[in-house]
Order: C-alpha cells, then sequence, then structure tokens
C-alpha cells in the first residue's frame, strides 16, 4: 500500500474514533430480530438475524443480545461482514477492494458469553477513500443457539456499549453515520424476540399462527434450495439453523405437520 492511501486510512480510522464520541443525536433507527418468536425442541437449533431498520449512511453499529443460558446457549455469532456480491458490510477494508484481504480489518471480535447469556458484536464500515454508509433494512448480524433446557427467554437488545456515565450520561456512540451524525435505535433497549423450548415444541410453525399447516410449507417452499445470504433465503424456513433451506428443513416440518402448537411455559 503506497504512503498516500496508507496516510488516508489512517486519517479515516482517527475520524471513525472520533465520531464514536463526538457526534450529534438523532432518533431514527429500530431493532429488529427474524424470526421474533420460535419454538424449539431440546437439542433443536434457532437462528437469528439482527437488523437496523430505517438505516441512512450508517458506518457503524453495536448491539448486545441477552438470552436465559439455562435455555439456549450460543454456536455461532457474527458479524455481517460481506454480502452475497462480496461487498463490504461490517468491515474495514483500506483500500476498498473486496478482493484484496491483507488490508481488512474484522475487529472487534464478537463476544460470546454463555454463562451470563449475552452475545455483542460491534461493527464499523471504512473502505478507502470512498466510504459510503448503508441505508434501508441493514442486517447487523447472526446468532445461532443451540436449545439447552426447557422454557421461554425473551431476547433483549441493547447498545453494546456505554461509557464510564452508563445509559444516564452516555459517552460511546454505537451507531453513527458516515456524515458524524449519531443515530442511535430508539427501541433499545427492549425485548424484540421471545424462543420458547419444550419437549414437544411446534418448531415448524413458520408463520406462527399456531399450527404447522400447508402455510408452513408453502414459505418453505419458497425458500427451498436458497443459501444465506441469498436475497430469497428466509431465516424463518431455515428450521435446522444450517444457514440452507434444505430437506433437512422440510423433514422437521413434515413430521409436525398438522400439529397444534403448545402454549410456551
Amino acid at each position: 500500500m503506497d504512503s498516500n492511501i496508507t496516510k488516508g486510512l489512517f486519517a479515516c480510522v482517527v475520524f471513525f474514533g472520533t465520531l464514536f464520541l463526538f457526534g450529534g443525536l438523532v432518533s431514527a433507527l429500530e431493532i429488529s430480530v427474524e424470526p421474533a418468536t420460535a419454538q424449539r425442541e431440546i437439542g433443536g437449533k434457532v437462528r437469528i438475524h439482527i437488523y437496523a431498520n430505517g438505516a441512512t449512511d450508517l458506518i457503524s453499529m453495536g448491539v448486545k443480545v441477552t438470552f436465559d443460558p439455562a435455555v439456549l446457549q450460543v454456536v455461532e455469532a457474527k458479524k455481517f461482514e460481506k454480502d452475497a456480491q462480496g461487498n463490504i458490510v461490517w468491515l474495514m477494508d483500506g483500500d476498498g477492494d473486496p478482493a484484496t484481504t491483507e488490508d481488512q480489518y474484522s475487529n472487534p471480535a464478537v463476544e460470546i458469553d454463555n454463562e451470563n447469556g449475552t452475545v455483542t458484536m460491534i461493527g464499523g464500515r471504512l473502505t478507502g477513500t470512498s466510504t459510503q454508509g448503508l441505508s434501508g433494512k441493514v442486517l447487523l448480524g447472526w446468532i445461532v443457539f443451540d436449545a439447552v433446557g426447557n422454557g421461554t427467554t425473551s431476547l433483549t437488545v441493547d447498545l453494546a456499549k456505554y461509557g464510564p456515565g452508563g445509559p444516564a450520561n452516555k459517552t460511546f456512540d454505537n451507531f453513527v453515520t458516515v456524515s458524524a451524525v449519531v443515530d442511535e435505535p430508539i427501541n433499545v433497549p427492549n425485548q424484540l424476540g421471545v424462543i420458547c423450548v419444550l419437549d414437544e415444541a411446534c418448531n415448524a410453525d413458520i408463520n406462527e399462527n399456531g399450527y404447522v399447516d400447508p402455510g408452513d410449507f408453502a414459505i418453505l417452499r419458497a425458500s427451498m434450495g436458497k443459501a444465506f445470504p441469498d436475497p430469497s433465503y428466509d431465516v424463518s424456513a431455515d428450521l435446522n439453523a444450517n444457514g440452507y433451506v434444505d430437506p433437512g428443513d422440510f423433514a422437521i416440518l413434515r413430521t409436525k405437520m398438522g400439529t397444534t402448537c403448545a402454549p410456551c411455559p
């Protein structure tokens, strides 16, 4: 990398760090979790996606998801670093070229704390001299859980980090735009998802109508053969949480067809 590009990247990193501390405040974003509700049997898996809705030119994000570790344990948690076309999402890329990887940085790493039931992910997007923010419905990352114990757990989403002053006197800005404006979500902290683990779970009720029926099959069929991050991939139809909608998901649905969902405890 030549000296001019190196200096430019250093300037961007310094600017990025400044954004966290000194951006102004505006409210627009909302965080969502998909699927928002799900049942699973013990030993099953559930994959959730975390989105920022209503984004405008975001270049940083940070969320913390809290769950009951007696009900769920994390087997995978990742930031959405590249899309289906290889475009940079939550990844630092010094020259802005996804094909060159020696100047790409995904730090800080996602923090998984299964003992206390938390996942923390922070992401930045700096792409050389032409950084562009992310707008619209923006995927932040995903978590794959193992269902380990009967019970119901809320998925509570909060900001990833607070400064020394804590929530009452926050000095760390998690969501910042390319124009140095702080755009923190207006609906966190909040319970944005519910996962229920039962011995006889209704784990194929994709449309959440209380039954496993042809409507659920129609949703699964529409996404059959699709893998994340294909836009046609539907995380709610990925019943075995392997990143694909495949015959394994159909097998789960088939064994549950006609089931009426039991109430969560």
